[in-house]
């Protein structure tokens, strides 16, 4: 499969197209849209005679089931706490109505470089100690969503996991993707939190609130490679880390990685991770899917700011340019080696072989600070 007609039109992997009966593209979008494809169409073939409410409960999308371990686990990952932004969250209420037995927490990671800049939102739900109240341990939280401003939420409704027993303190989060409004600089939205309760050994009961949750929309991360172009340090300036594949597959990529010390803040400063395609064995990056990323987990010596860094989208389909990303690091007390495990998830093509696949590959990065 060399994947010849998803490159042709766009590679990318929720495209949205309108052909006529002839075959004609008369329309293509990079991330598919209920609302920009009725609109089209009803411009070219004239109204479809569904009323905008009508189209809302069509187009109305299934509520996202997430099912939590515990308090940091959301579908797929971890809570990234280190790279979210925090959002201002307000209590929605009139005079005199009783505070609610829990409170909501939320924050966003930036963008990626993808169309349609989607993201994630975090939301956590956690019980009032003082109320005595706890979480029923058979039925999860559920969190409407509703009067987004600034952004597109991708679900309406979204459901805690039901714990697998006893009744305990510990927060719900979930987490929801939004996409940016073109044009816009801050987002809003209504969360109505609607969970069951109860004091130990006794009924559960019904409790809701709704919450104001606001702030700014995050820029869209940038490729470290624009940030990077023209600004690596000195040869000289840069030390060598030592880089070992900790799995067994064969992988067409390999990692280089050099730390550099700021000296005006001693005990902190950047490591520069390059990625290498094996462009000798007739491999390139496949620039039409997503961009390279990679993720960090410190073992010992240092900590991060980030646990997940991105490289930018580069023009043209292919290249074998190494992928140069940086991140920022600080020196535990008392250090004085590194130890750190780094899993870059990749889009490869071989021309040889006639594939484009997707790698991900770890690598335990160790030497002196």
């Amino acid at each position: 499969m060399d994947n010849t007609m998803q490159k042709t039109f766009g590679g990318m992997p929720n495209m949205e197209f309108v052909i006529d009966s002839d075959g004609t593209l008369l329309a293509s979008w990079e991330w598919a849209n209920p609302k920009q494809l009725k609109e089209f169409l009803e411009k070219k073939v004239g109204p479809s005679g569904i009323s905008d409410e009508e189209w809302k409960e069509i187009s109305k999308k299934e509520p996202m089931l997430v099912s939590l371990k515990d308090n940091d686990e959301v579908p797929g990952t971890e809570v990234p706490r280190p790279a979210l932004s925090p959002l201002e969250v307000n209590l929605i209420a009139e005079p005199g109505d009783e505070k609610p037995p829990f409170t909501l927490k939320a924050g966003t990671l930036p963008p990626e470089v993808t169309p349609g800049g989607l993201s994630r939102i975090y939301l956590t739900v956690t019980p009032d100690e003082e109320s005595g109240l706890n979480f029923d341990k058979k039925v999860g939280s559920v969190i409407h969503l509703a009067e987004a401003k600034g952004i597109e939420l991708q679900k309406d409704k979204i459901l805690a996991g039901v714990r697998r027993s006893g009744v305990d303190i510990y927060p719900h989060t979930v987490a929801v993707m939004w996409s940016r409004d073109e044009g816009a600089k801050d987002m809003e939205f209504v969360a109505t939190v609607v969970a069951l309760m109860a004091k130990e050994e006794e009924p559960s009961q019904e409790l809701k609130a709704s919450f104001r949750v606001s702030g700014p929309v995050p820029e869209i991360k940038r490729s470290m490679d624009e940030i990077l172009s023209g600004q690596l340090p000195a040869k000289e300036k840069l030390m060598e880390l030592k880089c070992s594949p900790t799995g067994k597959e064969k992988s067409p990529i390999s990692i280089d990685a050099a730390i550099f010390h700021d000296q005006a803040n001693p005990g902190q400063g950047m490591i520069y991770l390059f990625l290498k395609v094996d462009a000798p064995g007739g491999f390139e990056w496949n620039n039409l899917a997503s961009p390279p990323e990679v993720k960090l987990k410190p073992i010992s010596g240092i900590e991060l700011e980030k646990n997940i860094i991105l490289a930018g989208k580069r023009s043209g389909s292919e290249d074998k340019e190494d992928r140069i990303l940086a991140f920022w690091w600080k020196k535990e007390k008392g250090a004085k080696k590194i130890v750190l495990d780094v899993t870059p998830t990749v889009w490869v093509c071989s021309h040889k072989e006639g594939w484009c696949r997707r790698f991900e590959v770890s690598y335990r990065i160790t030497g002196d600070i």
